[in-house]
């Protein structure tokens, strides 16, 4: 599962979650967009320290700060279903 923050007047968050939403899509994992001024993603967002968005929080063990990087998002994803990380997108 992926849980990404993002804000309503972050300049960043569109393009995060493009990468994001087309990573799950295509790799078949869950992912949430909680933008932070909402209560619960605020909750959310103070659970794991993140002060900044785009934040993206991975299988509840990884987090990566800005825009994701497709082809390593990929990767990571991968290697946490255990699958071939090398495979071609």
């Amino acid at each position: 599962m992926m849980k990404l923050f993002t804000s309503p007047t972050c300049p960043y968050c569109p393009k995060a979650e493009k990468v994001v939403s087309k990573v799950a899509k295509d790799e078949g994992v869950v992912a949430l967009e909680l933008p932070v001024n909402t209560d619960e993603g605020m909750r959310e967002a103070l659970k794991y320290g993140i002060r900044g968005v785009p934040a993206l929080v991975v299988d509840e063990k990884y987090l990566i700060l800005g825009v994701p990087d497709e082809v390593e998002l990929r990767r990571l994803i991968r290697k946490l279903k255990g699958g071939d990380v090398n495979e071609a997108s």
